[in-house]
């Protein structure tokens, strides 16, 4: 296994990441930029940058061994897609766009788009196929009949059988209900009576007879047409026989689909039958030039065919062409190798976890108990100083700051700086309180004055950052250093496990420390209150300002959980056989088909018209719907979404990309569509207990992905009067709420897909964090898919020229398109493909079926998209950017008027 490359590749791209982060440290630290252009080329730089890194990153941890290697290249991962993604959040507000034609930025980079698609993070499927057969037992078991008596049970066979003649009697079913009245446990069991043995053994029996029947003719026909063999050979009619097979072989081959063949035929028979006489015959000259003429002409057609196979044979060497079908040998070698990392790797984490174990059992042995008496001479010796010097302790630092850790690494006032904050007090009070008042009410008037108010962009320090500063650190001081030569079988670093075992085990002692020494403490300060309680003025313990009890917190009132004493499998259970939690077809993002836009950045420039193209929702997708819920702990450092809807034309791939959102997550779906919850949890208490156990079965199953398909109804104006009894708007304002207490780390999303959005309320816009909407398909992305699906038949010619079908099919869905071209080429056309090759035609006459909306449909798609928040922030930015070039086209022209 190349795990050196792996380690390389690794290297290669912390390295890169260390200079991204001065990069990155060095723009937090610039003056704010004034400029929106200039702002968001800095900006749309740095995202590139991350993207390209975050590519490499993924693509290490996907194939890393090591365990303690991984989790630190997991840690960098998530923190790198967590500033990607920052850094994304400050592109869109600046373009007021989700997509972006960085072309000048990737050609200054020296990359391409390729080098900067994110791929997904692996997911282990162990969990996903466990759920899935356990959602698919639950159906299974649902499906099922109810467990009946065997009375009703074979009162029910007895009457469906038609072809028995007599029936049991009342008495006999009396009897024999009366001696089966013990049997509980073979209940269910169905016992055949002698009427339906005698039934099953009459109709086997007559099956029997029909099939010996039906071998019995076989073999007399057989034996028939072999007699007649015999008598034809032995009358020596023979050779008649055979000369009347031969007219028959020549009667049907010239009477063939050959016309030619048909003509002599035909004209020998003429001649035969004295029909016609014969032509008269040409001069040997003729002949001759005829022949010549045939010759030539043959000649030429097998010349131009051997050319063109030449021809074909030398790009199939040099790989012009493409070809019907391709050797995935080696695809097939990565994927298995892939495949057997990815099986190897439990099994070294398991290693590393008993080598943790063990590591752990030998400090408990042999550090534990001194490590104790050490932290405990520490606290004391902490306490004398105090004493001696100040004749009283100091205040316990409290454990949610960290303990005896302040103590020791010297974060908590000395005796001496305890005595000059005491002097300082005393001057200030006797100066008196008014100055004091006056000098912080002139400070804070001067305050906001002395502050100038800052205006432009700058990317702020978020904690991210510094969490993949701190990774960095953390490689450097323990990896870099480390030659990894030494250890081709990838086994655990003992070290690492013992620094790491040591920090967790003083950490673990210094708390149960911590409490027994404060309970000490409180014992000496009873004491001292004791030792001066006799004295003149009230003696009190000083209290340190800040290191007295916590404040207090104000007391949220608890919600009541409706579902505390309900087990989670049974609500589990109780949404499969609803059919809410439902299994989905899995499907790979990498299967979506579309191009990039290759002329938008010069119509950016510009200001015209652009839009994007079915290749860029990929990364869109990945951004927002599967790198954010794709871990726990990216969920929480990354921007929080909550909820995405994908809106497109019908059959234009929407439920796709659900599929396969949910696919590369792992996620389990929740299914809310209107019309699976037709009849279900109807009543207001229904409605709010089903959303409670969706919010605690999401949770604890994360990730998890709530999704409605026609995801405007449940906000539709009108509703129609065939969608009335589907009452899509019962659950409106609970999706609202739902939407609302989806917090970090909780790996929920809320997905919609709709095909008619301009038909919802303000309120459907205000739910959504990101609207994606899927484009018409374009010329380029045509023309790549009918190339991808007519070279994997083999007589299509490879040369086709599928610019014309891509031209005229600018805006018909591809699964339409695929689904034209498998009625074209049936298995009657492709066996014919050789001598009939395919027109163009044939194919558009399938396509041309499909029927367009109409233009005020993809009109009201255009005016849904302006509605968006994102949307008229576009508008407003497009209208104030040509407004100044406006300004400065005509300051221009004024100028050069008065040279």
């Amino acid at each position: 296994m190349s795990h050196d490359y792996y380690t390389e590749l690794w290297l290669v791209a912390r390295s890169d990441m260390e200079k991204l982060l001065q990069f990155d440290r060095a723009l937090q630290r610039a003056k704010r930029i004034k400029g929106r252009e200039d702002a968001l080329s800095r900006s749309l730089s740095l995202y590139i940058k991350y993207r390209n890194l975050v590519k490499r990153l993924v693509i290490c941890y996907n194939q890393m061994i090591q365990t303690q290697k991984r989790e630190l290249i997991k840690q960098v991962v998530d923190c790198a897609i967590g500033r990607m993604l920052e850094y994304k959040r400050e592109v869109v507000k600046l373009d007021c766009s989700y997509f972006q034609w960085p072309d000048d930025v990737l050609y200054q980079l020296k990359l391409t788009p390729d080098d900067v698609a994110t791929p997904s993070l692996v997911v282990r499927k162990d969990t996903l196929v466990e759920r899935r057969e356990y959602i698919e037992e639950i159906k299974q078991f649902k499906k099922k009949p109810p467990m009946i008596r065997e009375r009703s049970l074979s009162q029910v066979m007895i009457a469906s059988m038609t072809d028995l003649e007599d029936r049991p009697s009342r008495t006999q079913l009396t009897r024999r209900r009366r001696q089966r009245a013990g049997e509980t446990s073979q209940a269910s069991i169905f016992v055949e009576t002698p009427e339906q043995k005698a039934a099953r053994e009459a109709r086997e029996a007559r099956e029997a007879a029909i099939k010996a029947m039906h071998d019995a003719i076989l073999l007399i026909q057989s034996h028939e047409r072999a007699r007649v063999g015999r008598t034809i050979g032995t009358q020596g009619n023979f050779n008649n026989f055979i000369k009347l097979k031969k007219r028959i072989i020549k009667e049907r081959t010239f009477y063939s689909s050959d016309p030619i063949a048909q003509m002599v035929y035909e004209y020998k028979r003429k001649l035969e039958a004295g029909e016609m006489e014969p032509q008269a015959k040409l001069e040997k000259f003729a002949y001759i030039r005829a022949i010549v003429m045939m010759q030539r002409a043959w000649r030429r057609y097998a010349a131009r065919k051997e050319l063109r196979n030449r021809i074909d044979r030398l790009e199939d060497k040099l790989d012009m062409t493409i070809p019907s079908w391709k050797p995935r040998d080696i695809q097939k070698r990565d994927e298995e190798i892939f495949q057997r990392r990815l099986e190897i790797m439990p099994s070294y984490a398991a290693q590393t976890e008993k080598a943790v174990h063990d590591e752990r059992i030998r400090l408990l042995k042999m550090v534990g108990p001194g490590l104790i008496e050490d932290i405990t001479d520490e606290i004391h010796e902490w306490f004398i100083v105090w004493y001696d010097t100040m004749g009283h302790f100091d205040v316990y630092p409290r454990a949610e700051l960290g303990g005896s850790v302040l103590i020791v690494t010297g974060q908590t006032i000395d005796p001496e700086e305890y005595l000059m904050q005491q002097v300082a007090a005393k001057k200030a009070d006797r100066r008196g309180g008014k100055a004091m008042a006056a000098s912080a009410a002139q400070a804070a008037k001067q305050k906001p004055k002395g502050e100038e108010r800052r205006h432009g962009w700058y990317m702020p320090e978020t904690p991210v950052f510094n969490c993949l500063e701190t990774a960095n650190n953390d490689f450097i001081e323990n990896w870099s250093y480390r030659d990894e030569s030494s250890n081709p079988l990838q086994k655990p670093y003992l070290d690492l496990i013992t620094d790491k075992l040591c920090y967790e085990l003083q950490l673990e002692t210094r708390q149960i420390v911590d409490e027994l020494l404060r309970l000490e403490l409180d014992k000496l300060n009873e004491a001292l209150l004791k030792d001066h309680a006799f004295d003149r003025t009230k003696y009190q313990i000083p209290k340190m300002p800040g290191a007295g009890k916590p404040p207090k917190k104000k007391k949220k009132r608890a919600k009541k959980d409706r579902l505390a004493g309900i087990p989670v499998d049974d609500l589990f259970r109780e949404l499969v056989e609803a059919d809410i939690i439902r299994n989905y077809p899995e499907r790979s993002l990498n299967d979506w088909f579309g191009d990039l836009s290759y002329q938008n950045f010069e119509a950016y420039n510009e200001y015209r018209d652009h839009f994007h193209r079915l290749g860029e929702i990929k990364q869109i997708i990945m951004e927002y719907c599967i790198l954010p819920i794709s871990s726990k702990q990216l969920h929480t450092v990354a921007p929080l979404t909550r909820s995405v809807c994908i809106c497109g034309l019908p059959r234009y791939g929407k439920n796709f990309l659900v599929d396969a959102i949910c696919t590369e997550v792992g996620a389990l779906l929740f299914d809310m569509t209107p019309s699976v919850l037709v009849g279900k949890y109807t009543g207001k208490k229904s409605e709010r207990r089903l959303m409670e156990i969706i919010g605690k079965i999401s949770r604890l199953y994360a990730p998890s992905i709530v999704f409605i398909d026609g995801g405007e109804k449940p906000w539709v104006k009108k509703v129609l009067a065939e969608e009335r009894y589907l009452k899509p708007k019962r659950f409106a304002r609970h999706h609202t709420k739902f939407v609302k207490s989806i917090k970090r780390g909780d790996q929920v999303l809320f997905l919609t897909v709709s095909s008619e959005p301009y038909n919802a309320k303000g309120a459907f816009l205000k739910i959504h964090n990101v609207f994606i909407v899927i484009p018409l398909t374009d010329y380029n992305t045509l023309y790549m898919y009918y190339k991808d699906l007519l070279m994997r038949y083999h007589g299509i010619d490879r040369n086709i020229n599928v610019s014309c079908l891509a031209k005229m099919s600018v805006g018909v869905p591809l699964e339409f398109i695929r689904e034209a071209i498998e009625r074209v080429l049936s298995l009657e056309r492709r066996i014919v493909l050789k001598s009939q090759p395919l027109s163009q035609l044939e194919i558009m006459e399938e396509v041309w079926k499909y029927e367009p909306l109409d233009n005020k449909t993809l009109q009201k798609y255009q005016t849904f998209e302006k509605r968006t928040p994102l949307g008229r922030r576009r508008e407003r930015l497009v209208v104030r950017e040509k407004k100044e070039q406006e300004k400065q086209a005509a300051l221009k022209a004024m100028l050069a008027k008065r040279k």
